[in-house]
């Protein structure tokens, strides 16, 4: 009995460590600790995307407002932004031979030139659209080889009459679009 008693082992957590797979309270503190250090650096910088793609919504607005303004002025052919308040798009559009209304292609992927803002960039809509003619609502901006702007019918693309004030998109970001009447001059607020 004496060579049983011998030969159990006894260990002492003290000594030898701990017998279960668990974390002393040093260790859970230096863990929230550093998930704490984490959180803070991370705060700024999601403040800094969400700017970001803020300022890209409405670069990628005025790119197309001004990307028509310029084939127009170059081709000679009318070219207009469709500013979609429903869907949050903006799709270029021009005429065809026959006058018609078409969607511009891109040269690259064949595919339509446009882009759906609530997509593209997460939360970001457009919030208001008010044409040149004071209409609200969707519509269509247009601009001629002199850069003005200008409004058509909707469906046959026959010229209606130069801007009689200001054209304007308010995306949701608080960003305003200005296309202005006389020039056709691009620019955000």
């Amino acid at each position: 009995m004496i060579l049983q008693w011998h030969s159990i082992r006894r260990i002492n957590p003290a000594r030898h460590g701990r017998l279960a797979g668990g974390y002393t309270l040093i260790e859970l503190l230096l863990i929230v600790v550093i998930m704490g250090i984490v959180a803070v650096s991370a705060i700024p910088v999601m403040g800094q995307s969400i700017q970001a793609r803020q300022g890209a919504s409405r670069d990628e607005a005025v790119r197309l407002f001004e990307y028509a303004r310029g084939r127009a002025i170059a081709g000679g052919i009318p070219s207009g932004v469709f500013v979609d308040v429903n869907n949050s798009t903006l799709r270029l559009v021009t005429l065809d031979d026959d006058e018609s209304i078409i969607n511009m292609l891109d040269p690259i992927d064949g595919g339509i030139k446009q882009t759906a803002l609530s997509i593209e960039y997460a939360g970001v809509s457009i919030s208001s659209f008010v044409n040149g003619d004071g209409t609200s609502g969707s519509g269509t901006v247009w601009f001629d080889f002199r850069a003005e702007p200008h409004t058509r019918n909707e469906i046959t693309g026959v010229f209606d009459a130069l801007f009689a004030q200001n054209a304007t998109v308010t995306l949701s970001t608080g960003t305003l679009i200005v296309v202005h009447a006389n020039t056709g001059f691009v620019e955000d607020r």
